[in-house]
């Protein structure tokens, strides 16, 4: 089912109930308008579609759904659905959102949705969601277990807390939240006169790709996503002020890059990467970034996850990160379900890079047609 209305009519209102509601899937040709809807909510970064559409080449189709009316949306989820058949699996990363101020998620809302991918042939859905209470009200409406049943697609809404910057209007009240060591750094990489660049075009992401490649190999860490991935997600991005590519130069050399998207009150480093001679640059790169996604409205700053020692970095500008609760799975056919568990996940570790390098190898075909 697409919307009924043109998209001029789509509005959000501030008032008023939802009439004749009902879970309503969204068509291919208002998702750019919905990303505008959604910057206008608390909806986390990983619900938008300019963030979901590039998941397509690997094989990861999104289902954008919203609740109510279309003259009159209340709440909104995707769902990136893996599989076909009786083994449909489906991912909600940081939803459901609501739409209007002050609207609750309802027993009949978080009902018909499951209704709704029952009805699909989904095996099962894993949520994810930073309020409890979400969780709560989905586990109550079926069978829920504690656990992430598909540890194959994790990303970081999943797998470890957030250090979050809160930034402030002024330079100097933000800087006085960072511990003493990160503010000395940020003068000496003054004096030693870095650059700071911004950029909103997918084709600076790929001639700054070989520091990202040269730092995940020193580092020893993965890039989850392929380039392709990345560059279609600014892409689509660009159209909504919500993508930068950020750097450092010194004497004209690229020795730093930071990859940022926001969401309305949230810029997410989702990249980040600094040669190996030029590492105290680092916290002058992301203090201009994220000072750069105040301005543009997101007044959060998302460091991302700390694991290993990048935990006592990211410490320089918060010193404690934000936890969320775990993942929810509910359960929607459980002979199939109980199968997938014996089956499936006790070999997600080994699995998982191959699984990988076939997603990597089909973005790639898909990129040089």
């Amino acid at each position: 089912m697409s919307l009924a209305a043109p998209i001029s009519e789509i509005e959000i209102r501030s008032s008023g109930p939802a009439i004749h509601a009902a879970w309503f899937e969204l068509s291919p040709q208002h998702l750019a308008l919905w990303n505008d809807i959604l910057l206008r909510s608390e909806a986390s970064l990983y619900q938008y579609p300019f963030w979901n559409e590039p998941y397509r080449p690997l094989c990861i189709t999104p289902r954008y759904l919203a609740w109510g009316s279309s003259s009159y949306p209340v709440a909104f989820v995707n769902i990136l659905t893996l599989g076909f058949g009786p083994a449909k699996i489906g991912l909600v990363f940081r939803g459901l959102t609501r739409l209007q101020h002050g609207e609750l998620l309802s027993r009949a809302m978080i009902s018909r949705l499951l209704s709704w991918v029952r009805a699909e042939g989904y095996m099962f859905v894993r949520f994810t969601h930073s309020e409890p209470e979400v969780l709560s009200q989905l586990a109550a409406a079926g069978h829920a277990e504690d656990l992430d049943a598909c540890p194959y697609l994790l990303d970081y809404p999943i797998t470890s807390n957030d250090y979050i910057v809160d930034q402030f209007d002024d330079d100097a009240a933000t800087l006085a939240s960072f511990d003493r060591e990160a503010r000395r750094k940020i003068r000496r990489a003054n004096e030693a006169r870095y650059e700071f660049h911004s950029d909103d075009s997918p084709e600076a992401l790929a001639r700054a790709w070989p520091l990202y490649q040269q730092c995940a190999g020193r580092k020893h860490f993965r890039l989850e996503r392929p380039l392709s991935v990345y560059m279609q997600g600014m892409r689509l991005a660009r159209a909504h002020n919500c993508a930068r590519l950020y750097s450092v130069r010194w004497n004209g050399k690229l020795v730093g890059s930071t990859l940022v998207f926001r969401d309305r009150s949230t810029a997410h480093c989702q990249l980040a990467a600094f040669d190996a001679d030029h590492r105290a640059s680092a916290v002058f790169l992301h203090w201009h970034s994220m000072r750069d996604m105040y301005r543009m409205g997101a007044h959060r700053y998302n460091l991302g996850p700390g694991p290993g020692s990048l935990a006592r970095f990211k410490q320089q500008f918060c010193e404690y990160p934000q936890t969320y609760p775990g993942p929810l799975t509910i359960v929607l056919k459980e002979n199939l379900f109980r199968l997938w568990q014996k089956a499936m996940v006790p070999v997600a570790k080994q699995l998982r890079p191959m699984v990988r390098q076939i997603a990597y190898l089909r973005a790639r075909l898909r990129q040089h047609g």
